[in-house]
């Protein structure tokens, strides 16, 4: 008899889950509570181009997602970015991005164009990392990228480049964010290469050459459509607008449940099975907001570090032809005048955007909400309102570019919003998602998506595969 398998939850991690299962011979059956499978990876249509509205990348450093688009058959979609890279928006400059840095931490504090951001004193200063012992960080736990960088690199490392990626990227003051679940084995480097610097080296040598992210032509969401299509061609069930609120009763008409949710929802739903785990592993997000079974949670007002906003504005603008900032900007907290913690030059990155909108239009979408948003100061995200974040954008977009006149140049604008976008990443949560996995590894539930693997498709597919593997093998 087939065993039977239910994945709760229809983003990538989901599918990827229910995609291997159902091949190793399970009754699989997908339960998404929304009207569409892919969660963060959805699409919306400008200037008549159905373009990604959510994630639009995968990294590289792990050959998972190329393996995965393999077997889907969607090997010759995928495309490098433009190779003129991203820049950072400072409060007293705007420059390339250093060409070699994990989370803006250099690789060479002495190249020209990190001297060119921090200075030659502060350049120095991160030099000595070189020279500086690192047995003190040796049986550390929950270190933070922040106390890292500070401590090895100095203070100019840490606000001029970290900074900018990690609150663009991560939403998230480095200060925050496990330097464990932001740059995998990154502390292991140090120790044994001597120096943070040199561990910056010895990761990216590890890297596949070429571009650092990759894409599919026609966007992300050409893998959730293959995904989609090839589970249901294998039989599986897909069940859309299906809120699942009851494990228990899933649970005794399925032989194993994954769950393909964020964590504070995957603990509500442990609590009638695993009480103590549900109890003991707070991920350090609470719930807030209307729950995923649609009973109110805490005001609206208290949801603003949930999820991002994202402005997208097509331009009728020839002068950005010429890629006056690359392929887009992250923006370090504390700039005058700008909202955005980052912008996309989507047409500049991806050149079939480019090609299917035509000569002088392009796309740009700015990026608003952190996870330091306190509510009631004014910081946009998600919460504000359409009209709020369209002018802002406006205003953004001119400023990022310094072209005023590109407020005038919109010929159309869309607003995403994401909620429970953004997994916590404090000290500590890595450590807490292990006791969770330790504690549910003889249960018949498993756990997965970036909440519990990290940020990213890198990330997140292969530890996906790997909790079906474990089921298959039990």
């Amino acid at each position: 008899m087939r065993r039977r398998v239910a994945v709760v939850g229809g983003g990538i991690a989901g599918l990827v889950a229910a995609w291997d299962l159902v091949r190793g011979g399970c009754a699989v059956t997908l339960l998404e509570a929304g009207p569409r499978p892919g969660g963060a990876i959805g699409t919306h249509r400008l200037g008549g181009v159905e373009v990604d509205a959510g994630a639009e990348s995968f990294a590289t450093r792990s050959a998972a997602v190329p393996r995965l688009i393999g077997e889907l058959g969607l090997q010759d979609s995928v495309i490098a970015p433009h190779p003129s890279g991203a820049w950072l928006q400072l409060p007293d400059l705007a420059a390339p991005l250093p060409a070699t840095g994990i989370l803006g931490i250099p690789a060479d504090p002495l190249a020209a164009d990190v001297v060119r951001i921090i200075g030659a004193e502060a350049a120095a200063r991160a030099a000595a990392d070189r020279e500086m012992p690192v047995d003190a960080w040796r049986g550390r736990e929950d270190i933070t990228v922040g106390e890292l960088v500070l401590d090895r690199m100095g203070p100019a490392v840490l606000e001029k480049l970290v900074t900018p990626i990690v609150s663009g990227v991560h939403s998230a003051r480095p200060e925050q964010l496990d330097a464990g679940n932001a740059a995998p084995g990154l502390v292991e480097a140090m120790l044994r290469e001597g120096s943070l610097a040199g561990a910056v080296a010895s990761v990216k040598a590890q890297a596949p050459a070429g571009a650092a992210v990759n894409s599919l032509h026609g966007g992300l969401s050409t893998l959730i459509r293959a995904l989609d299509e090839a589970l249901r061609a294998q039989g599986a069930e897909i069940r859309l607008g299906e809120r699942v609120t009851d494990l228990p009763a899933l649970l005794s008409a399925h032989d194993h449940v994954v769950l393909a949710v964020d964590a504070p929802a995957a603990l509500r739903l442990l609590e009638p099975v695993a009480p103590q785990a549900s109890a003991q592993h707070d991920t350090g997000q609470h719930d807030t907001g209307q729950h995923d079974d649609g009973t109110p949670g805490e005001p609206a007002a208290s949801r603003a570090g949930r999820g991002v906003a994202l402005v997208s504005l097509l331009l009728d603008a020839p002068e950005l032809d010429a890629r006056p900032r690359g392929t887009g900007m992250l923006v370090a907290p504390g700039v005058d005048g700008v909202g955005a913690k980052a912008m996309t030059h989507v047409s500049s990155k991806w050149p079939w955007v480019a090609e299917a909108l035509g000569p002088g239009r392009h796309l740009v979408r700015l990026s608003y909400g952190r996870v330091t948003d306190v509510p009631g100061t004014g910081a946009l995200g998600l919460e504000s309102t359409d009209e709020l974040l369209l002018a802002a954008a406006r205003a953004d977009v001119a400023a990022l570019f310094e072209l005023p006149r590109l407020r005038e140049q919109v010929l159309e604008a869309d607003v995403v919003r994401w909620e429970k976008a953004l997994p916590q990443a404090s000290a500590g949560h890595a450590r807490r998602i292990r006791g969770l996995r330790e504690e549910l590894a003889d249960s018949a539930v498993s756990v997965v998506g970036s909440w519990f693997a990290g940020t990213g498709l890198a990330r997140v597919v292969p530890d996906a595969r790997r909790a079906a593997a474990e089921i298959l093998a039990t």
